[in-house]
């Protein structure tokens, strides 16, 4: 691993930082206010918070490289570079096994099982990263392997599945899975990763998203926005639009 990973990583402006439209008074919902300050302005015309952008392609491609190798021997150069001593390093790390399903284990009736880091254990025929630790030998293999080793669609075939969830009479929300959620805000789609399932049906998750109460509670949060790409876009049958919510 190179030895700068953290700063190629983390080192770019954070995301929804500039997503405010221009500052017009005449546009202004309080019609007396005479001046707002950026920071206001912000927060309550922005349509999302801020928070961090990091560039995880290039850990992604290394540990893309290491398949084959034994996980031990892979995290201890991860720790060469990205040591405890450092806050930032420490937060690189913590998104290691958004690409690699490091806890596995078989259970007594056969049953594959990872450990997510939020959503607990998950069996292989749910949402696994690409590679995957293999409890017997600890080498670094495919998970659309094992599932076709298994008998199991490939995890690509998974993710068309979960197009399928349950979605109830929206034109801006899509539920791809329990925790992955398409939504439209001001004409533009977007990816929400949640935290946990919130186990609640369409219209309530859709009003909570919008109307951003989960912020307010702890039954579960949003980790993760970004903007739909077009290939993402086309790929779910979506387009952008102006002019809407």
């Amino acid at each position: 691993m190179r030895a700068d990973m953290f700063k190629v990583i983390v080192e770019r402006p954070r995301w929804a930082s500039r997503h405010a439209p221009a500052v017009k008074l005449k546009k202004d919902r309080n019609v007396a206010r005479k001046f707002v300050g950026h920071k206001r302005h912000a927060w309550e015309e922005a349509p999302y918070t801020k928070s961090l952008s990091e560039n995880l392609a290039p850990l992604k491609r290394y540990l893309n490289k290491q398949r084959g190798r034994r996980w031990d021997d892979v995290f201890s150069e991860i720790c060469q570079s990205l040591d405890t001593g450092s806050t930032v390093k420490m937060h690189v790390r913590e998104h290691v096994e958004d690409f690699i399903m490091v806890r596995v284990r078989v259970d007594r009736q056969g049953t594959w099982l990872g450990q997510h880091k939020w959503r607990g254990a998950q069996p292989l025929d749910s949402w696994w990263p690409d590679l995957y630790v293999d409890p017997d030998d600890g080498i670094i293999k495919e998970t659309n392997a094992l599932r076709s080793a298994l008998g199991l669609p490939g995890r690509h075939a998974f993710v068309r599945v979960c197009t399928c969830y349950p979605q109830g009479p929206f034109a801006d929300f899509k539920r791809l899975c329990e925790t992955s959620i398409l939504i439209k805000r001001k004409g533009l789609w977007f990816h929400c990763e949640l935290d946990r399932d919130p186990k609640c049906g369409a219209p309530h998750l859709r009003f909570e998203l919008i109307e951003k109460q989960w912020e307010t509670h702890e039954r579960w949060k949003v980790v993760k926005m970004a903007q739909l790409s077009s290939k993402a876009l086309k790929r779910h049958g979506l387009h952008n639009c102006g002019g809407d919510m």
